[in-house]
C-alpha cells in the first residue's frame, strides 16, 4: 500500500510522488522489472523518501496502476463513444485510450502480478463506455451480433496489451502500433454478414 491516501501532501511532497510516478512511467515503458533503488535515483530522491511515499515497490505500481486507469477514464469520456455511428466511436476511443496507455504499456507487462479479476474490477471503471459501445454497434448491426459482447470486449483489451508489448519489447513503433491496433479491433468488432 502507498501513503498517499492517509493525508495532504504538503507541495513539495505533492511534487516529488509526481516526479516519482512520472519517472517510474519512463523506467517500466523499457523495463518492467525495473528497482526502486533505479527509480529513486532517476526520480532524483532518496531511497528513504521513496519508500516515505511507496512501501514497496507493489504500492509503487498500484498507485501507477490507478493514475492510469483515471487518465484512460478520462480520455474515453473526452472521445465522446454515444456520439456518431459506433465504428467511428470505436475508432476514437480506442485511439483515446491507446495515447493513454502507450504511455503507460510497461504496466501491461507489470500488472501480470495481479489476478485477472482484481485487474478486471480496477478496470470497470475504463471499460464501461467501451462495453456499452459495443453494444450499440451490436444492435444497430455495425458490430457482429451473435458473438458476446463480453467476448468482444476481452478482445480488444488483448489486442491493447498486444499491441503495449510489441512496443515494450523495441519490435514496432507506437504509431504502427495504433495502426494495427485500430485495424484488427475494426476487423474482430464488424459483422461478418452483410
Amino acid at each position: 500500500m502507498s501513503n498517499l491516501g492517509e493525508r495532504p501532501l504538503r507541495a513539495d511532497a505533492r511534487r516529488n510522488v509526481e516526479r516519482i510516478l512520472a519517472v517510474t512511467t519512463e523506467l517500466i515503458a523499457t523495463d518492467p522489472r525495473v528497482s526502486m533503488e533505479k527509480v529513486a535515483a532517476a526520480a532524483g530522491v532518496s531511497r528513504a523518501t521513496l519508500y516515505h511515499h511507496f512501501r514497496s515497490r507493489d504500492a509503487l505500481m498500484d498507485e501507477l496502476t490507478d493514475q492510469s486507469i483515471g487518465e484512460v477514464t478520462a480520455a474515453l469520456t473526452a472521445a465522446r463513444a454515444a456520439e456518431g455511428p459506433a465504428p467511428e466511436a470505436m475508432e476514437r476511443v480506442l485511439g483515446a485510450a491507446w495515447r493513454v496507455i502507450g504511455r503507460y504499456r510497461g504496466l501491461v507487462i507489470v500488472n501480470q502480478r495481479l489476478e485477472r479479476a482484481e485487474l478486471r474490477a480496477r478496470l470497470a471503471p475504463a471499460l464501461a463506455p467501451i462495453r456499452t459501445l459495443i453494444r450499440r454497434g451490436q444492435s444497430d448491426g455495425a458490430f457482429d451480433p451473435e458473438l458476446p459482447a463480453e467476448w468482444l470486449l476481452n478482445t480488444i483489451i488483448d489486442l491493447i496489451h498486444a499491441a503495449s508489448r510489441q512496443v515494450t519489447a523495441g519490435t514496432m513503433e507506437a504509431d504502427a502500433a495504433e495502426r494495427a491496433l485500430l485495424r484488427t479491433a475494426g476487423a474482430a468488432l464488424t459483422s461478418q454478414r452483410r
